[in-house]
């Protein structure tokens, strides 16, 4: 019955978790490591061949008495991780499987103090599809780790909690706004937007003739031209730099977009994940129980609020 119990409470979130990008680094260590002292830690994760060579993994010479060798060494880089003071969940690509043991190493963005811990692989699923890099999607449960690094993680989660609640609220009162009152708003947003664009117009229109009318005095003054001619070098100039635009636009739009189409991607394949997760946690009754709230509310909206 205990067992049960235990099994049940680790796929329960104790902590409140929280969306954030850390620089993260791991290996995957044997089950024995775990009753070494907590330095045990720093001489994996500290041990200087994984500085100098992260991609061929660590010399059996070089690593620390009674360490596993023949492990690879993930490089240090920015990962999209959704982590609590108990556990952290993450995309990577190596497929890990439930009850493998990590050693972990992460730089938060408020600090400069690297926390190292141990951690329990407890799932691990595949990532997007269009998750070429990091295809897969892993969450672990800290087993060990140092007071002071804990109480700085859950400093930092307290911290980008209450950021996040701001956030939330401000999302949720403009749905909420969206559905009660849809012809407002988008009257409004559509007002915005003729305004701005009417405005952007007429501030670019306004540029374009300041511009062109210092290139034309310009033009005369250093080169003595007729006004002609000075029209003529004008409007090359302005084609020139036309097509110089053009061309940086082209360039750099698609990797832009392509930036955010992956960082969509790995979000939705984050958080479906994690909605999976917490789902398969749920009990029967609680899953009927969602369920229902979800049909009713819709059927609400439905029936009083369209």
């Amino acid at each position: 019955m205990d067992k049960v119990n235990m099994a049940k409470n680790k796929n329960r979130r104790v902590s409140f978790r929280i969306y954030d990008e850390v620089n993260l680094f791991y290996q995957k260590i044997d089950e024995t490591l775990l009753t070494e002292p907590q330095s045990a830690i720093d001489d994996i994760l500290n041990a200087p061949s994984w500085s100098t060579d992260m991609d061929t993994g660590l010399p059996e010479k070089n690593l620390p008495e009674g360490k596993m060798p023949g492990f690879q060494f993930n490089e240090n880089e920015t990962h999209n991780v959704n982590i609590s003071a108990s556990g952290m969940a993450f995309n990577c690509e190596d497929a890990l499987k439930e009850g493998d043991y990590l050693a972990i190493r992460m730089l938060l963005g408020s600090s400069t103090s690297a926390i190292l811990a141990y951690g329990k692989v407890v799932y691990c699923r595949n990532s997007n599809p269009s998750e070429t890099q990091y295809p897969y999607f892993i969450g672990a449960h800290f087993i060990k780790m140092a007071d002071e690094d804990r109480e700085l993680l859950v400093k930092h989660v307290a911290r980008k909690r209450s950021q996040q609640v701001w956030v939330r609220a401000f999302t949720l009162a403009a749905v909420m706004t969206v559905i009660v009152m849809p012809d407002v708003v988008f009257d409004l947003l559509s007002s915005l937007l003729h305004f701005l664009f009417v405005n952007i117009l007429h501030f670019l229109h306004l540029a374009f003739e300041f511009t062109e009318s210092s290139l034309d005095h310009l033009i005369e003054h250093f080169f003595h031209t007729d006004t002609h001619h000075t029209q003529i070098i004008v409007f090359y100039i302005l084609v020139a730099t036309a097509i110089g635009g053009l061309y940086w636009l082209w360039r750099a739009v698609p990797p832009i977009f392509q930036r955010c189409k992956e960082s969509l991607f790995s979000y939705c394949s984050r958080k479906k994940a994690s909605l999976l997760y917490y789902w398969e946690g749920q009990s029967l009754f609680n899953k009927i129980k969602l369920g229902v709230i979800g049909v009713a509310a819709i059927t609400c909206y439905i029936l009083f609020g369209m």
